[in-house]
């Protein structure tokens, strides 16, 4: 007998989801290097990164996925044997540094957005040398702060339900680590810009109608906050398809999670990251100049 059919449903919709998901991130990275090259602009670069993180975190649970889905077709008589993954335990530092990578490079981007309103006077920050110093900073740091504590501790456990090598979901300080470092910290800096960069916004209309500011800046703080709309319901997207990851977390305090904790928190992950993709796509400007082409 081999896996239920909602064990297969759900492995063909993880498949399906991040295959969607790398085709949309690499149709963007090719599209950017073949139209701007060495030219890119600032918000390019960004955005640029940003595709780039999704494709290695959609990399990753694309891997996760194929491997549940052999996991799936090797069970006889309702029993799962476990099978030689030669990527087991490379797949798995990819999915934590992966899920690093994207969200600060939300956090790049929020970053700069702020800059580019707030700090006006300071047109440095905004340059694209200095924010390519940010971004392999960004990379370096999200590699760094989850290899090292892979690679010093054992905490990558073979999880025969998903045929992958994964940090297990229990009540230890690593799995909060990963929780805190990969999903809470850059969730609050992106919410701490964006709640600035709007408290800053409502202060420049009160100010321009007693001519204490000037008009070039409304203008360019309306465009911003044109964008914070979007990326607000990109990032609640991303917000609320981690929610199930952190619950399970939250009842590992108490009790054991339920059996198949990893797929439902990767399926949600996994649709949320093509949604998120492919809003993405269709909300940028570069790919939306060469619609008008």
């Amino acid at each position: 007998m081999a896996a239920s059919w909602l064990e297969f449903l759900g492995s063909i919709g993880m498949i399906i989801s991040t295959a969607i998901a790398i085709v949309i991130s690499l149709i963007y990275l090719i599209v950017i290097t073949l139209t701007q090259g060495r030219n890119i602009s600032v918000s390019s670069l960004l955005a640029s990164n940003t595709f780039l993180s999704a494709l290695v975190y959609s990399s990753a649970h694309f891997a996760i996925a194929v491997s549940t889905f052999r996991s799936d077709i090797g069970v006889i008589d309702g029993i799962r044997y476990r099978q030689y993954n030669p990527f087991c335990m490379s797949s798995g530092f990819v999915f934590y540094s992966g899920c690093a990578l994207l969200y600060y490079s939300y956090v790049m981007e929020a970053g700069q957005r702020f800059a580019r309103v707030v700090l006006y006077d300071y047109r440095w920050l905004y340059k694209c040398r200095i924010q390519l110093i940010f971004i392999i900073f960004q990379w370096f740091a999200c590699i760094f702060g989850t290899f090292i504590p892979l690679a010093l501790t054992d905490q990558l456990q073979y999880d025969i339900n998903m045929n992958m090598c994964i940090i297990p979901i229990r009540s230890s300080g690593w799995t909060m680590y990963y929780a805190i470092f990969c999903y809470s910290i850059p969730l609050v800096l992106i919410i701490a810009f964006y709640h600035r960069l709007i408290q800053y916004i409502l202060t420049v209309r009160s100010r321009v109608s007693a001519c204490l500011i000037s008009g070039s800046v409304v203008i360019a703080a309306q465009r911003q906050l044109a964008l914070i709309q979007r990326v607000i319901v990109l990032v609640s997207i991303l917000t609320i398809s981690g929610l199930p990851y952190c619950v399970f977390i939250a009842i590992g305090f108490w009790t054991d999670p339920p059996i198949y904790q990893f797929r439902i928190s990767f399926l949600c992950v996994d649709i949320a990251l093509a949604s998120v993709v492919c809003t993405m796509f269709c909300y940028s400007r570069d790919i939306a100049q060469l619609r008008r082409l």
